[in-house]
């Protein structure tokens, strides 16, 4: 046994080994993309199936165009939503009852269905508003805030006018608005157009601007110059007014009012046009006595 182990290996040690190469794995074949897409063209419906799918997409429209109807008009029916209450604010002449008339049939109708911009066009359509905001609250309430014009004198036309600070006519002075304790201007009358819109609103830039002083004011004339003639109340003392400003002007003379018209207790006019100074103007004697003082 042994002997021909010793046998094998002495003939395995003769063995030549000659090395030989393998033969290279075949490389696998790339994804061939072709050059240009081909397009994969559907098959076109007939006739019969275009008309089905126009007459499903038609239908489908129809169902909830039905649906959004009956919801809107049963909304629009519904009885909580129509307007019963309407606040008032910023009202101080016209009661709530001239504003609500103003409003006209906005109570009992649905308060979706208002035109708020035409609500506010209605109520600004009364020369006493100037500027005015109408607002829902659900379910049925409208608010309303208004600020209304304030008058600071009377107008002197055919008639007698309230007039606010731009000059703009408000109401007429009668039994209604008698509270009003406001100077008149005078020197409108017998103008026409932006003649006597420029002056009214000259005069009514005066008046807001004295403010609280414009209660000495009795009488107010806007001469054709455009200078602003102002008698004054109580002693009636006349004061002239030249372009602005006018309310540091008009302060320092009601701080010397007394001691000038003690001074000059025969002024026709106090003019204030000068800056810093104030001048008197003396009432020119009549004929008759300058003839006599000869």
């Amino acid at each position: 046994m042994s002997e021909r182990r010793h046998h094998e290996d002495r003939r395995q040690r003769g063995l030549r080994i000659v090395p030989t190469e393998l033969p290279a794995p075949l490389e696998e074949a790339p994804f061939l993309r072709p050059n240009r897409r081909t397009r994969v063209r559907r098959a076109r419906r007939g006739w019969m199936g275009r008309s089905i799918l126009l007459l499903e997409a038609t239908g489908g429209v129809v169902v909830v165009a039905s649906a959004l109807w009956i919801s809107y008009s049963r909304v629009m029916a519904s009885e909580r939503l129509r307007v019963d209450k309407v606040e008032v604010r910023g009202s101080h002449f016209l009661s709530e009852g001239e504003v609500r008339e103003l409003l006209g049939p906005a109570v009992g109708e649905n308060i979706l269905g208002l035109d708020i911009q035409a609500l506010k066009g209605r109520l600004r359509s009364s020369p006493w508003v100037a500027e005015a905001t109408v607002a829902r609250t659900l379910p049925d309430t409208l608010r309303v805030e208004i600020r209304e014009r304030a008058p600071l004198a009377l107008a002197e036309l055919d008639r007698l006018y309230l007039m606010d600070g731009d000059g703009s006519l408000i109401d007429v002075y009668g039994p209604r608005t008698a509270g009003f304790d406001l100077p008149i201007v005078r020197g409108l009358a017998g103008t026409t157009g932006d003649a006597r819109r420029e002056r009214a609103q000259r005069a009514g830039a005066l008046l807001q601007d004295l403010g609280e002083l414009a209660r000495e004011v009795s009488e107010l004339k806007v001469e054709e110059s455009g200078d602003l003639r102002l008698v004054l109340r109580g002693a009636g003392e006349v004061v002239r007014m030249g372009p602005p400003p006018w309310r540091d002007r008009f302060l320092t003379f009601l701080g010397l009012r007394r001691e000038l018209s003690a001074r000059c207790p025969q002024a026709e006019y106090f003019d204030l046009r000068y800056r810093d100074r104030i001048l008197a103007k003396e009432r020119e004697a009549p004929m008759a006595d300058v003839i006599g003082g000869k």
